[in-house]
């Protein structure tokens, strides 16, 4: 497991003097560094210290917006200095992209107290909501983060993703048969609708699920931040709120789907909290939108089920196998679609 051999290496790194005595870091007294969690192209590590509060360590294994070596990292350190002030995700202390020491890039961040979010709690999709406006109230320069079309870039990289399916003899032909309507539909409706939607001018986070929120419960009500930011890209608002509200990303990890009561809720909390946005004119470019944030999840589905189901490939986790393979089934396409794939 690299999260294993990669841990002594760490550790010798973090004791180097001009490391050790870093200012953000100050590990001059009792430290051990423990894994944490890893994700697909991440590792983290829980370092505590005495004296200090605990940080985390991040070594960045891969990118999925094509920044080879050292330069994924700096791109969400760049995220982390952006918003800082805005309380929404942990505090960039320390990054190394030189890769001169370390053969992968590496930053250390604020630890954040508190578990992920809960569907079933109102409070939670509140504090998320809220979330998401300090964020989408963020202006980002263009030059910094990368600049994402709404829809087009949706249907574009859905078809990257379904390619090799629909070219897999081993997919089922009724679901290859679903999918290839379902990309004629966008590509329609993308054509239709692209011009709806304003130049972006602030950061998406673009996975937000609910074990990328850190949500800590406290008297005065719940503080929720986000952890994650590996992929924050300039594009509208929609994305994330899509993202967010839409089955497959609601039931990736906890089986839940929420109900319409609870999206509206969600999206009132939003609109409170973002007085100079038109709340009608974004619940219609909403509905354009979530169609196509839905069409990503599952064309990734797609291309991941056809890597794992692959000879050669271990599956880690049969039930993520399990889950991507209900998503694919034609008649959970047409629950899910049903504006393109209903009857018309």
């Amino acid at each position: 497991m690299l999260a294993t051999a990669l841990l002594p290496a760490i550790e010798t790194y973090l004791r180097r003097p001009e490391v050790a005595g870093h200012p953000a870091l100050e590990l001059t007294g009792e430290w051990d560094l423990q894994f944490l969690a890893q994700g697909e192209y991440n590792i983290n590590y829980l370092l505590r210290r005495d004296p200090g509060p605990p940080l985390v360590v991040r070594i960045n294994t891969g990118s999925q917006i094509g920044r080879p070596g050292g330069a994924q990292i700096a791109y969400e350190a760049a995220a982390l200095r952006l918003l800082a002030p805005t309380g929404v995700a942990p505090r960039l202390h320390y990054l190394d992209a030189t890769l001169a020491l370390l053969p992968y890039g590496l930053l250390v961040m604020e630890h954040l107290p508190g578990g992920p979010l809960r569907y079933d709690e109102a409070a939670h999709l509140g504090a998320a909501a809220r979330t998401l406006a300090r964020l989408h109230q963020t202006p980002a320069a263009h030059g910094d983060f990368i600049l994402r079309r709404a829809l087009v870039d949706d249907l574009e990289e859905a078809r990257g993703w379904l390619a090799p399916y629909l070219a897999c003899p081993r997919a089922p032909a009724a679901t290859r048969a679903a999918l290839a309507r379902l990309l004629e539909r966008a590509a329609a409706d993308a054509a239709r609708h692209a011009d709806r939607f304003p130049t972006p001018f602030a950061l998406v986070h673009t996975d937000v699920q609910a074990h990328n929120f850190v949500v800590e419960d406290r008297p005065a009500g719940p503080r929720c931040r986000l952890v994650d930011w590996e992929r924050p890209l300039l594009d509208d608002p929609t994305y994330d709120l899509a993202h967010f509200t839409i089955p497959t990303t609601t039931r990736w990890k906890t089986g839940l789907t929420l109900g319409p009561a609870q999206v509206e809720s969600f999206l009132a909390a939003y609109c409170a909290a973002r007085p100079e946005l038109d709340p009608l004119e974004l619940r219609a470019r909403l509905a354009i939108r979530r169609p196509f944030i839905l069409l990503r999840a599952v064309s990734w589905c797609a291309g991941a089920w056809v890597e794992y189901t692959g000879q050669g490939r271990a599956i880690a986790h049969p039930d993520t196998l399990a889950r991507i393979e209900e998503y694919l089934r034609p008649a959970e396409l047409e629950a899910l679609f049903p504006e393109w794939l209903g009857q018309r």
